[in-house]
């Protein structure tokens, strides 16, 4: 159902003027309105008229309740920092960012557990929790901008994930509203709670089609001691992969392991104007972070260094000296999908491989690139350290973006098949949304498919939240 003059009002009077703002009557400027209603994604154009900014869970659940009562279909909008489409209103939904509801709610000494709103930025979260001597370890290049419940929402994974794992790991607890507009706890200030179903887990990954996650408890952890970062010039998969397994025999608690090409590199090198690492350019490039709790970690960091040139896996080197020299390390690292997006239109495929499977799958995988997109220029790097890749294919400057991205979705399929044959997933962290929803089969079933849309009509049983995304 369109968004009527008659259903603003009555919003507007429901949760007050300051809290709605309309496309008609906007008290912002456009491109901001719009901004609400889209991601990172280029695929597809907002269009939407309403836009709310609740400022507590009570808000939410008389939105969505409203909007149950009246058929409105939502879109939940946090940062917006996803590359899948989820948070797309192309449909007259009503928006409703969750952006400020953003403070610290609750922390729990005993349990070293925080409770904050679903807006807070991550970064904001990570400085809350120094505060208080300790630290959340979940952590990416979006943490400046994306919103924690959207990063829950996402299930997401970034840097850390080989050490601390996905972002599921940390959860302890959520307030959510589902699809009818009632309010669920999930209750986070107990460790255990061994009474049936763990509902709040179905919430995460769900990218907002179970409800609108509005409040969050997290487990923190112990603030790492000194680390070091060290950069690595490498010549092929090979080399990489190896150097991982490598790794493993050293003592050193391993907090990153992550890889980029050269074509990374010198895109961040541009859009940032850093320097180049090493004399010489190296196929592919490795960042690794290592815990350092004592002075003899430090001799057994350079004997690590020392053996892994010995063992020929690496043509160049270098440890970080200062934590400016660490920022600077981790810039190439994580400047990389910004300076790509800004430099060019980017069709992104954000994957994930059996680390056992991950050398036969990249060499079938260049085999066909090469195929399907010859002379596009392809820049490839991730998380290798957990099996997460990030393929971006980008735009030629003789295809418009329709026909790249028309070209694209005809290669997806075939390049599917073969993350299916070598047992991976279509999605290690960027979820489903939009983009990828066709190609949902390609990682699940087509029962784990129908029990999930009977899990979607039991929380969201008219079908109006984020509709369209994942199933």
């Amino acid at each position: 159902m369109s968004l009527s003059s008659e259903h603003k009002e009555k919003i507007i009077s429901l949760i007050g003027k300051e809290k709605v703002f309309s496309k008609e009557n906007v008290e912002m400027d456009e491109g901001t309105f719009n901004s609400f209603g889209t991601d990172r994604t280029k695929v597809y154009s907002p269009n939407f008229t309403l836009l709310c900014f609740p400022k507590s869970t009570e808000d939410v659940s008389t939105l969505v309740k409203y909007a149950y009562q009246n058929n409105i279909k939502i879109v939940p909008s946090g940062g917006r920092t996803g590359y899948a489409g989820g948070a797309i209103a192309k449909e007259d939904e009503l928006v409703i960012s969750l952006s400020k509801m953003d403070s610290v709610i609750d922390f729990d000494p005993f349990f070293a557990s925080i409770t904050v709103g679903a807006g807070m930025i991550t970064k904001n979260l990570h400085k809350e929790a120094e505060s208080k001597g300790y630290f959340f370890p979940v952590d990416f290049a979006a943490t400046g901008s994306s919103h924690i419940a959207g990063n829950i929402a996402t299930n997401a994974g970034g840097v850390r994930v080989v050490h601390y794992g996905l972002i599921r790991n940390w959860v302890l607890g959520m307030k959510v509203v589902i699809g009818t507009g009632e309010i669920l706890e999930f209750n986070g200030s107990i460790l255990k709670n061994n009474t049936g179903y763990d509902l709040k887990h179905l919430l995460i990954g769900s990218e907002g089609t179970l409800g609108i996650i509005t409040e969050v408890s997290l487990k923190l952890t112990k603030i790492p001691h000194d680390t070091q970062v060290l950069l690595f010039a490498v010549s092929d998969y090979s080399s990489i992969l190896n150097l991982f397994k490598f790794s493993h025999n050293s003592s050193l608690p391993l907090l990153a392991f992550e890889f980029f090409s050269d074509l990374c590199l010198g895109k961040v090198k541009e859009h940032l104007g850093l320097a180049s690492p090493f004399p010489t350019s190296s196929a592919y490039y490795v960042l690794m972070e290592f815990e350092i709790q004592d002075e003899s970690d430090n001799d057994k960091l350079y004997k690590f260094l020392e053996e892994v040139v010995n063992e020929g896996l690496v043509e160049d080197g270098s440890v970080s000296q200062n934590s400016r020299q660490k920022e600077t390390f981790w810039k190439y690292r994580e400047g990389i999908s910004e300076s790509l997006s800004i430099l060019h239109t980017v069709h992104k495929n954000d994957i994930s491989l059996p680390l056992r499977k991950m050398e036969p799958f990249l060499n079938d995988l260049e085999l066909l690139l090469a195929s399907k997109y010859p002379g596009f220029e392809i820049a490839l790097f991730g998380h290798i350290g957990d099996g997460n890749l990030h393929l971006n294919i980008l735009k030629p400057a003789s295809l418009s973006n329709e026909e790249f991205f028309k070209e694209c979705k005809n290669v997806d399929p075939e390049m599917f098949e073969l993350i299916k044959k070598h047992s991976g997933s279509i999605s290690a962290e960027h979820g489903i949304g939009l983009l990828k929803k066709d190609f949902l089969e390609f990682s699940r079933s087509k029962i784990e498919i129908e029990l999930m849309k009977e899990i979607k009509k039991a929380f969201d049983p008219k079908g109006i939240m984020n509709p369209g995304k994942v199933i």
